[in-house]
């Protein structure tokens, strides 16, 4: 019970003096104690210490001064060097089950910076360790590796160093309020292809409606959004340009209506297959809504929509 009430009270203090997106570190934020290589070094110093008087031998007494005056050296170096260093956390990407979200950080050294790691509290990380900055602003990466589906909050980053000798342990914070998705692993299925749309209310009311392509009319530049099956390579490929083409009529793709109870297989499975159907309609250029049983979203397409869908997924 006490053991629970110091970290309730050790988190609230955390929280309170390191709960941002990025940190300045000074000296109310950063901790400094021997690590266990300095413990055991203190520990011998003390060795020599009782050894040099027990045998009143002057030489090993001093070799016992030496080793605490290098302890408490490298104390006060090892904050020196996390000293005026600023860490941002830029942006956590999200990404499916089982593969890498990206966390993104500017580290930014008021001076030479040695052996910074950063580490994660809870996820499973693959962390960067032991990396020498330099005065200019660097962007570093930390691969987190996600195995269930949801939308998570950042966490608690630990930034730490051994710098020098690793006979000191310096270390701090870092709570910013982001949050990212872990989408539901694809799981390969059938895409098919519907002749009727649903029409984008909650009625759930179904219009006729025949999906065909229309003669070619024209070409017009790509806008972010725009179905990437209409994008012309052809073009691309003798002008470097980006170009969609432009075709008469009003319909101009397939359009599919997602629907998790038609869906065979168990609930995670279910949202895996949906995974895989929003990718895969995406690249085929169709335009999609998706039926899940808390929520429906309309019909649409382009990057924006499936980034909806695939975190709808992640909450379901």
């Amino acid at each position: 019970m006490i053991s629970g009430a110091y970290k309730g009270w050790l988190n609230n203090i955390i929280a309170k003096k390191h709960s941002s997106n990025s940190i300045t570190f000074s000296h109310d934020n950063i901790y400094v104690v021997p690590s266990k290589s300095g413990f055991l070094f203190l520990f011998f110093a003390l060795l020599n210490f009782v050894i040099g008087i027990n045998y009143q031998n002057n030489l090993i007494l001093g070799v016992s001064y030496l080793m605490l005056m290098l302890q408490i050296s490298a104390l006060f170096y090892g904050y020196m060097n996390l000293h005026g260093l600023r860490i941002e956390l830029l942006d956590i990407t999200s990404n499916f089950a089982g593969q890498h979200n990206q966390a993104k950080f500017r580290i930014t050294p008021s001076s030479d910076v040695f052996s910074l790691n950063i580490y994660h509290s809870e996820f499973l990380k693959l962390e960067f360790q032991n990396k020498h900055f330099s005065t200019k602003a660097h962007n570093q990466v930390i691969k987190l590796l996600m195995d269930k589906r949801g939308k998570y909050q950042s966490g608690k980053f630990k930034i730490q160093s051994s710098y020098p000798f690793g006979l000191v342990n310096v270390w701090s914070y870092l709570l910013p309020d982001k949050v990212f998705y872990v989408y539901p692993a694809p799981i390969k299925c059938e895409l098919e292809i519907q002749s009727t749309l649903e029409a984008d209310t909650d009625t759930g009311v179904k219009s006729n409606r025949t999906d065909s392509f229309e003669d070619f009319s024209s070409l017009s530049k790509y806008q972010k959004g725009m179905s990437k099956n209409r994008i012309s390579w052809r073009h691309f490929a003798k002008s470097q340009e980006l170009l969609v083409k432009d075709y008469e009529g009003e319909e101009q793709s397939i359009s599919h209506v997602l629907d998790f109870h038609k869906v065979e297989g168990s609930k995670e499975t279910k949202l895996s297959k949906l995974s895989y159907q929003v990718i895969e309609a995406d690249k085929q250029g169709h335009e999609f809504a998706l039926r899940l049983p808390a929520i429906y979203i309309k019909m649409g397409n382009g990057d924006v929509h499936v980034k909806a869908c695939l975190e709808a997924l992640s909450e379901c």
